[in-house]
């Protein structure tokens, strides 16, 4: 998958959530996000992200390993993207920082 971000100026974001809602119900969620690099920043330096995201609503949690590849389009910024649920965040950071 390639992931593609528009970006969009709202003059009225008020107007726009009333909208969204009358779309489809609200569902509040908390993200957060830990991103792995290399000791020297090689992953950020060449344009590539991992990250682990965890997702908690009212009625569950969630995380998710994310990886994202260079841009293939510079102007709109777009990204092959490859993600996967996680049952154990823990061992996502066991992984990355012990060395075999």
């Amino acid at each position: 998958m390639i992931e593609a971000e528009l970006k969009a100026r709202l003059r009225d974001p008020s107007a726009v959530r009333d909208r969204l809602g009358a779309r489809a119900p609200v569902e509040r969620a908390i993200h957060r996000d830990t991103y792995y690099d290399e000791p020297h920043g090689r992953l950020e330096r060449e344009g590539r992200e991992l990250r682990l995201r965890t997702v908690e609503t009212p009625d569950h949690v969630l995380h998710l390993l994310t990886y994202k590849e260079a841009s293939v389009d510079e102007a709109s910024g777009s990204k092959p993207e490859y993600e996967t649920c996680v049952a154990m965040p823990s061992v996502v950071e066991s992984l990355w920082f012990n060395e075999c």
